[in-house]
């Protein structure tokens, strides 16, 4: 079993939107344990823990939140709300789960070695950044390493190709592409589209807005 990070929280008394900012300000992020038939308890954990331990990386495994004078409580991290300008975290989801529980989960996919078609010149697309698996809560992997050396341009790593240990499943579709080597000409192409529709949607803006400030 990988080693447990274990978080401090402590129970929440008071509830509401105000109540919530006043404890972003201190540093306190406002979560709720979910636990089987919908019991639920409200906490709040320390922002620079919470970082420290996960992160922006939610796949990482069972986590003990403990407080002192009170049971620990193992958990998974089901969902994490961030402020979409300061990228700090608002709200946590944490899920109570026992190590011998199924769970579905996030896990992040890196991408080890160069593929043979980089080194010919192709370009290395990394599409599928997390895959969703089945697994023990105990037993839920902090990565999944994916060998990308084989893969010559226009090759690619489908979901249904990454080799996994016993006890782990994929719970998404099989032939879903993890990662490709495209030819430099395709690369060039779609960042070139990319850019494209960029400048259109900033002409449409600016359009818009003339035709507001016209008002």
């Amino acid at each position: 079993m990988p080693d447990m990070k274990s978080i401090g929280f402590a129970e929440r008394t008071e509830f509401g939107s105000r109540v919530s900012r006043r404890m972003r300000r201190a540093g306190q992020v406002p979560a709720v344990v979910y636990g089987k038939g919908g019991d639920e308890s409200r906490i709040s954990v320390d922002e620079t823990e919470f970082m420290d331990n996960v992160g922006y990386s939610t796949g990482t495994g069972m986590i003990t939140l403990a407080s002192e004078g009170k049971p620990p409580i193992t958990a998974i991290v089901k969902d994490v709300q961030w402020d979409m300008l300061s990228d700090r975290p608002v709200h946590i989801d944490f899920l109570r789960v026992s190590a011998d529980q199924m769970v579905s989960v996030p896990v992040h996919v890196h991408l080890e070695n160069t593929p043979a078609g980089v080194v010919m010149g192709g370009v290395l697309e990394h599409i599928l950044h997390e895959l969703t698996v089945k697994v023990r809560a105990r037993d839920i992997p902090q990565v999944i390493n994916v060998d990308v050396a084989p893969l010559g341009i226009g090759d690619a790593i489908h979901i249904r190709d990454i080799p996994l240990p016993e006890g782990l499943a994929i719970d998404m579709d099989a032939d879903l592409v993890v990662a490709a080597v495209v030819a430099p000409t395709v690369a060039k192409a779609e960042t070139a589209t990319e850019g494209a529709e960029g400048a259109e949607g900033e002409q449409a803006g600016e359009a818009a807005s003339t035709e507001t400030d016209g008002k």
